[in-house]
């Protein structure tokens, strides 16, 4: 055995634990990734918020060509904090809950305009949550207003560390020269 097929195999060895018991085939999602934290169902519902969230526009793709889910999947699968993971989870089961109290039914198998109905809800709920310096509402105990947060920074977050948050929607040309008004000015200039 050589010295790469040793680290290999140990590598493997304390990963193998780590890895969870569902069969990896029943969560690959239709981008062909395989979902570490999240259900399918849970997978297919983050996927369609953080769409309604970051919508496609003139200007760039939305969050679900950027695979905004995959990413805030990635994230809590790499995450240390095992209340982070529980409360996505409990996110995701409010989400389900408020829909069907509004819709009488799941949020994906809500029309489009119910699902934008729920979501406004979610944020017009997330001005009630604890702490928060908007607080215009009585009751400030919610916790989809919470999650709502959550979610839309997580959203935010892996859209615009995605390539196409970056150069599309922000249009991002990496360090290249500038030239014209907003190039700055140079030392020498003012020294004169």
């Amino acid at each position: 055995m050589t010295r790469r097929q040793m680290i290999g195999a140990t590598a493997a060895a304390l990963v193998l634990p780590l890895l969870d018991s569902r069969p990896l085939a029943a969560l690959t999602t239709r981008y062909n990734f395989a979902a570490r934290v999240f259900s399918p169902a849970e997978f297919a519902l983050v996927d369609e918020l953080s769409d309604i969230i970051i919508p496609t526009d003139e200007v760039s793709p939305g969050a679900r060509a950027a695979r905004v889910a995959g990413e805030i999947d990635r994230m809590l699968a790499d995450s240390l904090d095992p209340a982070r993971v529980k409360a996505w989870h409990d996110g995701l089961r409010a989400v389900e809950d408020l829909s069907r109290q509004m819709n009488g039914t799941t949020f994906l198998k809500s029309t489009p305009e119910q699902r934008v109905a729920v979501v406004t809800k979610m944020a017009s709920s997330e001005d009630e949550t604890p702490g928060s310096r908007r607080r215009r509402r009585a009751n400030p105990n919610t916790s989809i207003g919470g999650f709502y947060r959550t979610l839309k920074g997580a959203t935010v977050r892996a859209y615009y560390t995605s390539s196409i948050g970056i150069h599309d929607d922000q249009h991002y040309k990496g360090n290249v020269y500038q030239q014209g008004d907003y190039a700055g000015i140079e030392p020498t200039d003012q020294l004169q």
